[in-house]
């Protein structure tokens, strides 16, 4: 009877994996460097590099699964390029007139291994807010503000994940 209700056990679990293997970190890597976006989107906008760097990093800290460090002590480094930043009527009212304006920032970002000079991953990142443009530049900001949180959140995601 002992060997009938091992072999049941052995068959019933036997069978059964589980692997976490698609959100593995790449080997060895346990620090991390963000530098500051370069910006070739020609949006004049001095500000958007160093909140995208910045709100980068806080969210890296935050999340905690790297340790944040500088360029010259980091396993690996973000490197991220601002390609650009357009905006688009997003909600026209029956007078044709703009009721809502969205602004879109378009970036690429490589994850480079500095202790093997190896690429861990290249990708393009794209996300969006949205504003009201009868407040003025104000409003505009709200938007931007937004596209950079959704935006920062996808480059984290891509970094903890390794999908």
């Amino acid at each position: 009877m002992k060997y009938l209700t091992f072999l049941t056990v052995l068959l019933a679990f036997g069978g059964c994996t589980y692997s976490f293997r698609g959100a593995s970190l790449p080997p060895g890597v346990h620090t991390v460097a963000v530098q500051t976006f370069d910006d070739r989107s020609g949006f004049g906008d001095p500000s958007l590099r160093t909140n995208l760097t910045n709100l980068l990093t806080q969210k890296l800290v935050t999340d905690n699964t790297y340790q944040v460090t500088n360029m010259s002590t980091a396993d690996a480094a973000v490197i991220g390029v601002i390609n650009s930043v357009s905006t688009q009527p997003a909600a026209v009212s029956g007078n044709e007139s703009v009721g809502k304006w969205r602004i879109t920032i378009n970036v690429s970002v490589k994850f480079q291994n500095l202790k093997t000079q190896k690429v861990i991953w290249t990708k393009d990142f794209s996300d969006w807010g949205e504003y009201d443009p009868s407040g003025g530049p104000s409003n505009r900001d709200i938007g931007l503000n937004q596209a950079e949180d959704k935006i920062t959140d996808d480059v984290l995601l891509a970094l903890v994940t390794n999908w």
